[in-house]
């Protein structure tokens, strides 16, 4: 009798545990359904800032960066093709003028991440970010963790959005700078792009010269063999080289397969008839990674994109940025 009482007791048990597993997570189940996390959602990253230099970072990879600091910048930047469902995170640099200078008091950035569903742009919703002014920095306040809730992304201690407190470091590149860092959850149905589980590669400044020379001559000669081929007209050869990268931008931003390749394509063809291509040789060119160690570009002066030229029968000029990844020992074009 004691067996059965304990048996039918056990029985209670599983089933109130049951009913209130499937009551709680239909609950949850059912606000992400309703989120445009759920749907077509697309990210942005709003800056706003002046009077200071800055980096900005999203999962380790450099998304903008005023090296001079002077004027005024307000932009949007699409950021999908660099999120992923669940953990990411965003980093602001701050530099003053120069070593040992107090950041300016008068300057400002903010860097934030929004996010609408896709063709509706008008309902954007913030999911954090950084207010930075020179004087006072970032309030204690803002550097605190919190959650929402996935609809109308409004404050909630049991929201399936998770920020967490922000990381504060000083003092990095040189005395003077300040970093902040805060990780982000944000459950959403983006794939996950194929740099996240690429190899890791070369940390630039760990290279030895020779070493560094070496990884920059590599992608320098593949680099140099796109763009001749590309000026002769052989454009069919290197298109299959973008297949990773276009194919990742169409479903970042919810194209119809090969609208990203003909884009491409419409710009190599058009393009480059109206620019007078630079070299790409010698020590002009040098490889440099990101600080997730995942992925790779080859900058012209530290800076601008290698494969760059100039209008012809005009000022200015027009840059391909080209980013690398690396899996088993080959490198692959994937932004």
């Amino acid at each position: 009798m004691k067996r059965s009482c304990e048996l039918m007791n056990t029985i209670k048990s599983l089933t109130i545990i049951i009913l209130l597993t499937i009551l709680f997570g239909c609950s949850g189940e059912t606000k992400l359904t309703n989120s445009i996390l759920n749907k077509k959602p697309v990210f942005n990253l709003m800056i706003h800032s002046v009077g200071t230099r800055y980096d900005v970072l999203l999962n380790g990879v450099m998304i903008y960066d005023d090296a001079s600091g002077n004027g005024q910048i307000t932009t949007s930047l699409p950021i999908n093709h660099w999120m992923r469902a669940g953990e990411n995170s965003l980093e602001l640099v701050i530099y003053p003028d120069d070593e040992g200078i107090p950041i300016n008091e008068k300057s400002e950035v903010n860097a934030e991440i929004y996010v609408h569903n896709d063709e509706m742009e008008e309902h954007q919703y913030r999911i954090g970010g950084f207010n930075f002014k020179g004087l006072g920095h970032i309030p204690e306040s803002d550097l605190l963790g919190y959650r929402l809730e996935a609809e109308l992304f409004k404050h909630s201690e049991e929201g399936e959005v998770l920020a967490q407190n922000v990381e504060i470091t000083e003092d990095t590149f040189f005395e003077g700078v300040v970093e902040y860092k805060q990780t982000f959850t944000i459950p959403n149905n983006l794939p996950l792009w194929a740099f996240f589980n690429s190899d890791a590669i070369p940390h630039d400044p760990d290279l030895s010269e020779d070493d560094f020379w070496a990884i920059s001559a590599e992608l320098r000669d593949h680099l140099k063999e796109i763009q001749d081929k590309i000026i002769a007209g052989d454009i069919d050869e290197v298109m299959p080289l973008f297949d990773e990268r276009n194919e990742e931008l169409d479903k970042a931003f919810y194209y119809s397969s090969g609208v990203m390749e003909a884009k491409l394509r419409d710009s190599f063809e058009v393009d480059f008839l109206r620019l007078n291509m630079l070299e790409i040789e010698g020590q002009d060119v040098a490889y440099v990674s990101e600080k997730n160690l995942k992925l790779a570009s080859l900058l012209r002066d530290g800076r601008g994109p290698a494969m760059v030229g100039n209008f012809k029968n005009s000022q200015g000029s027009i840059g391909f940025p080209i980013m690398f990844r690396k899996q088993n020992g080959k490198w692959i074009i994937t932004r």
